[in-house]
């Protein structure tokens, strides 16, 4: 009897147990955990070796958001725009180049963004709201402030503090600043160079005087002489595209008061000009009121783009 009550027993079936899992929440949170911690430890670790670099540096340097180091180059001029720092929602300009901290060359760009709503490293916003226009600074930032756990594939690797080599320059598309130029809170001058800077290759352009420059196209082979008659067809223009015409007149090549002077400089300094372009300040052009009645704004810098043709070119031109 024992027997068989021990073999019946020995025979029962055993009971399966529910095996606990953890959840899909508990499993995210342990992750996030878990890249919290890396995360911290690399900070640390980055930020410290930032400082040993900057322990031999004689220079000031500023500690920023996210412990972005900024050293700015206090030799370095102004250019023109006395006091001004970039503002959230300002346009600017980056020339960078980025090197690891112990100097190799990494990979460079030019950037344009908002400050503090362009889609650039966190490094670039902190900076750029310490720094003025035509600005050098020098940038040390941990990577999550840089180029964070991406890097930029082939150039620079993930997770790499860098050091960055900056010259800031104010954006001539940023709209506060053509609307201070308008209202003569600003230089004129330094927006309308800015602007070329961006647009035009500068071993091309000539500056003639303060606030006019000159781009020539194409030229006669000889120069035209005062008292010439020549057709000139002009298309003005302001640089923001706001406003456009196209006029023709006839000249007396040197005679004076008959265009506008930032024409008058240009064409005197190049008389052997066929096609070329002129960017004026509007002191040289229609004046700081402008001229409203044909759409140009006050103190709106202009282009002109000028054919000059001689009415014995024309009238040689017609017999063939």
């Amino acid at each position: 009897m024992i027997f068989s009550v021990a073999l019946v027993l020995g025979c029962v079936e055993p009971q399966p147990q529910t095996l606990t899992l953890p959840s899909i929440s508990d499993r995210n949170r342990e992750v996030r955990k878990a890249m919290l911690g890396f995360n911290e430890a690399q900070f640390k670790k980055e930020c410290a070796a930032i400082d040993e670099v900057l322990l031999g540096i004689d220079l000031q340097v500023d500690t920023l958001a996210g412990n972005v180091r900024l050293v700015v180059d206090t030799n370095h001029r102004s250019g023109g725009l006395e006091g001004w720092n970039a503002s959230p929602g300002q346009r600017v300009v980056w020339d960078w180049q980025a090197f690891s901290l112990d100097g190799q060359a990494l990979a460079q760009g030019r950037d344009e963004f908002e400050v503090e709503r362009g889609s650039v490293p966190q490094a670039f916003h902190e900076a750029a709201k310490h720094l003025g226009h035509k600005a050098k600074a020098e940038v040390w930032s941990p990577s999550i402030s840089a180029f964070g756990v991406r890097g930029i594939p082939g150039q620079i690797l993930p997770y790499s503090p860098v050091r960055l080599k900056v010259l800031q320059t104010r954006s001539a598309q940023d709209t506060s600043w053509i609307g201070g130029m308008h209202r003569g809170d600003c230089s004129e001058k330094v927006w309308l160079e800015t602007a070329l800077m961006s647009t035009v290759d500068q071993d091309d352009v000539m500056q003639l005087d303060q606030g006019v420059w000159c781009m020539v196209h194409r030229e006669w082979e000889q120069s035209l002489e005062d008292g010439m008659s020549v057709l000139l067809k002009i298309h003005t223009a302001t640089m923001t595209g706001s406003f456009e015409r196209e006029t023709q007149m006839e000249w007396s090549m040197g005679t004076p008061n008959q265009l506008v002077e930032a024409l008058e400089r240009a064409l005197s300094a190049k008389p052997r000009s066929r096609r070329l372009t002129v960017w004026s300040i509007s002191d040289c052009a229609f004046g700081t009121d402008g001229s409203p009645e044909i759409g140009i704004p006050s103190r709106t810098p202009l282009r002109f783009d000028v054919e000059i043709l001689p009415f014995q070119e024309l009238i040689l031109s017609k017999n063939n």
